[in-house]
């Protein structure tokens, strides 16, 4: 009996094999792309080859789909009629405005309705990358330039993680694929970091632009980005739709001054699949960054335990000085596991960091006791302790799925709205560099700018009254008056002119706090703290504004 049902089973499985090979088998023969040599701006001309390399005929009763798209975004959709015969192919075309940077075009055929039975149905799509170049006169005018791009400010209050360090790596890679000479954001930081800049100064952020060779600085922020859910919620789980709208704003500085030289706001929207697999709402809402208790002092965790795979949310509100931190967690013998990384925390403000409960290499680490330490640059500066449990939690995804940069983002609907944002964002800002770099060449750079600028005056503090004023050796002679506020940096390295006594440079180590003048002679002005902070003679004071 086993006998004959095994022969009855191969004779079946034979039948199955046959039948398969007597199939059509429909496949991206060739993806053609014209011109070679794209350039901002060209009609693109795309043609996609479609072959049967199966046994049998595509029926021509049964048209089929082919779906193009760029960068995951359908352009077009067009039908084959007619069926195609073994061996033989048939071609579809379409066009494109082509917008700077690297780019993947992909072609789908009848992948989504799938209207023809085929042998194998895994094999209907092909893409292939190519880039769009500046044009010449761009590529001239920028060819010598150096830019660099800082931290977007998140500004949204959406909850997802990395937003605005991930749009600005975008944005980086999409300008070193036009040929342009791009500082990476971590060498940025790193500057801003050591220097003790302040990553919210347009000033301190051009300064630490030029300090790194640096011609135009791009800078920017998130203001929106809002979720509308369309998903049914059957608990944490849920049918997961959306409608997302964001809006990206960036400005382009002059590094040597900090001057803005142009500005621009671009839009996303999309509507789809979120992508996520469990009630995004609730997830964001519990990683709340403000959230009292969390922020209430201290190094302090969200939880004394987490399960598996759950992310682990750590926060400080500092008590002192503005200034730089970051997170390492280690296991509770003191074994590094993995280092999270740097923020500016502004005095009374709250940083938050995530841990994905992965290792540096990449591994969920196993259940266990944990320790996460506060760093300053110096010494740790204050330690917490937390459990991971076994078991998988149910309650929220991996933090992968609200991360800007990961698959998981990339190919939600979310992912999808940014990417719009990026790319009008990224013509936008090409066009206006274009444009402003012949002027950075001049002398004296831009001469109408600087004249709606404010004077720049820097001073030290000459002196320390008992009566707790502050004189500067700048007055009168140079514009300054009362109401002027300045602010006043510890500084190493100062340069000093013998002769006039104009400081010709300087190295900043920490910005102290501000001052406001309240009486100015022509040689001296007298200024009072308008921040808690105590002043050494020697600082540099440098002008903020009236």
């Amino acid at each position: 009996m086993s006998r004959t049902r095994f022969g009855l089973s191969l004779f079946v499985l034979c039948l199955l094999s046959l039948g398969a090979l007597g199939m059509p088998d429909l496949v991206v023969a060739d993806i053609r792309i014209e011109p070679e040599l794209v350039q901002a701006g060209d009609i693109v001309r795309f043609e996609a080859v479609i072959e049967n390399i199966g046994e049998t005929a595509a029926p021509p009763s049964e048209p089929f789909f082919v779906r193009i798209l760029i960068d995951g975004r359908e352009i077009d959709i067009q039908s084959i009629h007619g069926g195609i015969a073994p061996g033989r192919t048939k071609s579809v075309t379409t066009e494109w405005i082509a917008m700077v940077g690297t780019h993947v075009v992909s072609v789908e055929a009848d992948e989504q309705l799938s209207r023809v039975d085929e042998s194998d149905e895994q094999n209907n799509v092909d893409a292939r990358p190519f880039t769009v170049f500046l044009d010449q006169a761009s590529a001239e005018a920028l060819g010598t330039m150096r830019i660099a791009v800082s931290t977007f400010v998140d500004q949204s209050g959406s909850g997802f993680l990395n937003l605005g360090e991930g749009i600005a790596d975008e944005l980086t890679e999409r300008l070193r694929g036009t040929g342009l000479r791009v500082v990476d954001r971590m060498e940025l930081d790193d500057v801003l970091r050591v220097h003790e800049l302040n990553p919210s100064i347009d000033q301190d952020l051009a300064f630490a632009a030029s300090l790194l060779g640096a011609d135009i600085l791009i800078a920017g922020a998130v203001p929106i980005l809002d979720v509308i859910e369309t998903s049914l919620q059957l608990g944490f789980i849920s049918i997961d739709g959306a409608e997302v709208h964001t809006t990206i704003a960036a400005r382009v500085l002059e590094a040597s001054t900090g001057a803005i030289l142009s500005s621009t706001v671009e839009t996303g929207q999309a509507e789809g699949a979120t992508g996520f697999t469990f009630d995004l709402g609730g997830l964001l809402g519990a990683l709340e960054a403000e959230d009292p208790a969390l922020c209430g002092g201290g190094l302090r965790s969200a939880k004394t335990w987490y399960n598996v795979g759950e992310p682990a949310t750590f926060a400080y509100r500092n008590p002192g000085a503005d200034d730089w931190f970051s997170v390492e967690i280690t296991t509770n013998l003191g074994t590094f596991v993995k280092w999270i990384g740097w923020q500016y925390v502004a005095t009374n403000d709250c940083g938050v960091w995530y841990w994905d409960q992965l290792n540096s290499s990449g591994f969920q680490m196993a259940p266990g006791l944990y320790t996460a330490k506060l760093w300053d640059g110096t010494a740790y500066v204050d330690t917490v302790d937390f459990q991971v449990r076994p078991g998988i939690s149910i309650s929220a995804p991996p933090l992968s799925d609200i991360t800007m940069g990961s698959p998981a983002f990339e190919d939600s609907v979310v992912g999808e709205a940014v990417r719009q944002g990026i790319d009008g964002l990224t013509a936008s800002l090409l066009n206006a560099m274009a444009e402003i770099a012949p002027g950075l060449s001049e002398p004296m750079g831009f001469a109408a700018m600087e004249a709606e600028m404010p004077p720049i005056i820097e001073g030290q503090v000459a002196s320390i009254l008992p009566d707790g004023r502050i004189a500067l050796n700048v007055g009168a002679s140079v514009g300054v008056a009362a109401g002027d506020v300045f602010e006043v940096l510890e500084v190493s390295n100062v340069v000093v002119d013998p002769n006039t006594s104009a400081i010709l440079s300087y190295d900043p180590i920490h910005v102290r706090g501000e001052v406001v003048v309240t009486e100015v002679r022509d040689l001296v002005s007298f200024a009072v703290p308008t921040t808690g902070f105590t002043p050494s003679v020697g600082d540099v004071a440098r002008f903020l504004g009236h």
